[in-house]
């Protein structure tokens, strides 16, 4: 498997997106909990999809704690959500907002442990593939890209998840990065950080890989999951003072 069908394979069934659609929904309405949703039926009229997605969007987002059912009554937003960890464990579920500090903690052990391996057990294949990826990415970071700044991002780490040698390692690598980017949308409304910045971190991390040096490697891969952690709080911090000023 190439790090481009990996990306080419990251589409997720349609529930995800009108669970997305429907966090959305409740806090653009501001909906406060024990408040009550439309039904089923309407939500399926008013987002185009059928009632099944519906159904399993909101089984999805009772999983999490967004939401909570009552038989008969209807769907209700919950007062509080899942601990963190039992999300991440099913790895399948919408991580919460709050929870995205804890997430990236995760993150940083998961792909600093990748990286390593990726240093040790790269092939000269993988290595050229995952040249691309960064040469892409830098083009897409000047241009100013997001999509396909997105897309060849996560080309480069999957390819390094890949390049490790770890099929466990590869779909947590993509799973995590899911529900990272799902929290921070929810949060920020888009991506944080600069690409260019962005951009440079992947080249340190590709030049010390390509150099066989696991330690830098590592280091290199924290300070960019660490990086764009903190654009991420800054970004948030600023969207708040501008709702205080609004």
């Amino acid at each position: 498997m190439t790090a481009t069908t990996r990306v080419e394979s990251s589409y997720h069934p349609q529930y995800e997106s009108i669970a997305t659609k429907l966090v959305e929904f409740i806090q653009q309405t501001k909906l406060q909990p024990g408040d009550r949703l439309p039904t089923e039926q309407q939500l399926a009229e008013q987002l185009g999809v059928s009632r099944a997605v519906v159904r399993e969007a909101v089984k999805m987002l009772t999983a999490s704690g967004y939401v909570r059912t009552r038989r008969g009554s209807g769907i209700y937003v919950n007062d509080k959500t899942r601990p963190f960890a039992a999300a991440a464990i099913e790895f399948s579920m919408p991580v919460d907002p709050e929870h995205v500090r804890e997430l990236f903690e995760f993150r940083s052990l998961q792909e600093t442990l990748t990286a390593r391996l990726a240093t040790e057990r790269i092939t000269l294949s993988e290595l050229r593939t995952l040249e691309k990826s960064v040469h892409l990415n830098r083009q897409a970071a000047e241009a100013g890209d997001w999509d396909l700044f997105l897309e060849t991002d996560n080309a480069f780490h999957y390819g390094i998840a890949e390049a490790a040698h770890n099929p466990f390692l590869l779909e947590t690598v993509a799973t995590v990065m899911r529900l990272q980017r799902w929290a921070i949308k929810m949060a920020t409304g888009g991506a944080p950080g600069s690409l260019l910045a962005s951009a440079d971190q992947h080249d340190a991390i590709f030049a010390s890989l390509k150099n066989g040096a696991p330690e830098v490697t590592v280091q290199a891969m924290k300070e960019h999951i660490e990086s764009v952690f903190q654009a991420y709080q800054q970004d948030v911090r600023r969207r708040l003072m501008e709702n205080k000023q609004a």
